[in-house]
């Protein structure tokens, strides 16, 4: 197996501050001088054992080195001091699937930059073991090998320790040759230790931590546009990680998952998510810095933080056919479905009902959201969410029937058992309707999808729709 390492690497790491004086040519000549005709090849194992020294003495291997080069001033790798005590093993993970092992030429380019090249039995994890049981020391510095390698995109360390493990993600991190990268932000209070069997869980909405809060009440406090950078690059960090458990868990599933559909699913959960990066922050920033409270927590209105609408509320739920008979009192449905979602709702019935409620209210107007401000509404569809679909049920369910799960904005029923209706259209002029239904595929209830249309002078057996309210102009 053969894959190629990403970046090129600057000569400085094997030249004397003497070489910088001559030409291009001067110093590969030099070079070939120091190594000889044939290129010298570099050899990190996956598998490493703590020595005395805090490394593997074997770790890194070469060929074509002269002996009076120190192959250990050139290696290149990942530097950890723990505090805790105990540990016995740490495996590292590229999320991206870059070798961090194996075998790897090194050359000379014509403009005298070393150059890395392609990586013979190439391995994206690799195992670090203490040297006996008793674990690592703790406060000792310790060396893991690798190959020079771009992890800016992610990589996973995997602590085991006393049977359990837990999980670290950095991210925005490059090992360059004869470089030593740590954690920038690795926290041991916060690893949180589990069954080495129990699944890898990716983190939706994870609480935000000092740093960010720290920065978002900078930001309030002075709202420059440097000081918004600063806070939306802490907040894409912890984006990213988040994306980079994805990733992890997208090669666990490769390397297990007994279905390819598997595997297909979260490749386009991670796809879209790397694609729409900027879009989302935007929409997390947006919602942080909304001041606005929930005037009213008892009603079935929430508050749509980041929308740029006048004092934008959403629904709580779908409405019901309940509710929606109140407008329309000939409309019937079936006994005791009082708080289904309602159905079979064309664009312009929605819109009605909609019209219905403002001629009701001198304060407010009220409509179908869009598509972007459904999905502020909702927020990202979480990874342990609970919902009516993939035919759970054999039909539609009360909206409540799966409150547990709730949007970014507190309300209920966003994915699975009816798709909603939004006003956003097509280049074809068909609606675009969210959330999934009792019958959809788990992938289809995504947020983020807005693929899915409809012709909206239709109504749909599993389609209802939900109601955003804005202050009136």
């Amino acid at each position: 197996m053969k894959m190629k390492v990403f970046g090129i690497f600057c000569l400085s790491f094997l030249m004397t501050a003497a070489l910088y004086s001559c030409d291009n040519e001067d110093i590969i000549n030099q070079q070939e001088e120091i190594f000889g005709s044939e290129n010298p090849t570099m050899t990190v194992l996956a598998e490493q054992v703590a020595g005395s020294d805090g490394y593997d003495e074997n770790g890194v291997t070469a060929l074509n080195f002269p002996s009076s080069q120190d192959l250990h001033s050139i290696s290149s790798g990942l530097k950890l001091n723990f505090q805790l005590s105990g540990i016995t093993k740490i495996e590292l993970e590229s999320v991206d699937g870059y070798a961090l092992a194996g075998t790897v030429g090194i050359q000379w380019g014509e403009t005298a930059e070393l150059l890395v090249g392609e990586v013979e039995n190439a391995n994206s994890i690799l195992v670090f073991n203490a040297p006996d049981e008793n674990g690592l020391t703790a406060g000792k510095d310790y060396y893991i090998f690798t190959l020079p390698c771009d992890i800016y995109g992610g990589y996973r360390l995997s602590i085991y320790r006393e049977g359990l493990v837990a999980h670290y993600f950095g991210v925005h991190q490059t090992v360059e040759l004869g470089s030593f990268i740590s954690p920038g932000d690795l926290e041991e209070n916060e690893l949180e230790f589990d069954d080495p069997d129990a699944p890898l869980v990716e983190e939706e909405r994870p609480e935000l931590d000092a740093t960010t809060t720290a920065l978002l009440r900078q930001y309030q406090q002075n709202p420059t546009e440097e000081n918004k950078q600063v806070l939306l690059d802490q907040m894409g960090i912890r984006y990213d990680k988040v994306v980079a458990r994805k990733k992890a868990k997208l090669r666990e599933l490769e390397r297990e998952a007994l279905t390819l559909d598997v595997v297909e699913e979260m490749q386009e959960i991670v796809d879209e998510m790397v694609e729409n990066r900027d879009i989302r922050l935007e929409q997390q920033f947006l919602r942080l810095i909304d001041p606005r409270n929930d005037d009213n927590p008892n009603d079935a209105w929430m508050v749509l933080r980041g929308a740029s609408a006048p004092n934008a509320y959403i629904g709580y739920a779908p409405v019901t056919n309940a509710e929606y008979a109140v407008f329309k009192p000939d409309f019937t449905y079936e006994a005791d479905q009082d708080n289904y979602p309602v159905v079979n709702i064309t664009i312009a019935d929605a819109t009605a009902y909609c019209n219905w409620l403002t001629a009701q209210d001198n304060s407010h107007s009220y409509r179908l959201p869009t598509d972007e401000e459904w999905i502020l509404g909702a927020g990202h569809m979480p990874k342990d969410v609970v919902m009516n679909a993939g035919r759970v049920e054999t039909g539609l369910t009360a909206v409540d029937a799966y409150s547990q799960t709730t949007g970014a904005c507190g309300g209920i029923d966003f994915w699975g058992n009816c798709w909603e209706w939004t006003s956003s259209t097509d280049s074809n002029g068909q609606y675009i309707i969210k959330g999934g239904s009792w019958d959809s595929e788990r992938d289809d209830c995504r947020s983020e999808k807005s693929d899915v249309i409809r012709i909206g002078t239709q109504g749909y057996a599993n389609v209802g729709f939900r109601v955003v309210r804005t202050d009136s102009i």
